[in-house]
């Protein structure tokens, strides 16, 4: 005896969770791969600039923040300016890699960052300036 169902399939509803599950991969993909990830956890607002360059995916960085004691941070740690010297003179957070991302706060006194710019050329490396696009008005 043959039984037959009398219930329509619904193989619907399986194409439509395999195509959420690739949503949800890519939705993943574009979090993790943002920006956002990449930016340090000190909070600078760099000068606005016309020009853009290709961004530094092994670079150094380091942040000056604004204010009057300004604070020198290299690669998320707080440092002298004569240890940001034997920091770059030794190579040890550059991992082969010669170039430094400078993201000086927009209130950061001109002398630091050029102090902080001598030092980093001084050293043998290539100096990249953090800014951010110019909005049109």
């Amino acid at each position: 005896m043959k039984l037959e169902s009398t219930l329509r399939s619904r193989r619907e509803f399986l194409h439509f969770a395999s195509l959420l599950d690739i949503l949800f991969l890519v939705l993943l993909f574009f979090l993790l791969s943002s920006n956002a990830v990449v930016r340090s956890g000190i909070a600078v607002i760099v000068p606005q600039s016309r020009s853009a360059l290709q961004a530094a995916a092994s670079a150094d960085i380091i942040t000056l923040s604004g204010g009057t004691p300004s604070q020198i941070f290299f690669n998320d740690r707080l440092v002298t300016t004569k240890e940001l010297e034997h920091e770059l003179a030794d190579g040890s957070g550059s991992e082969g890699n010669k170039q430094v991302v400078l993201r000086a706060d927009q209130a950061a006194p001109y002398g630091q960052v050029i102090k902080i710019s001598n030092i980093v050329v001084g050293s043998g490396y290539s100096l990249i300036l953090a800014t951010r696009p110019e909005i049109n008005q």
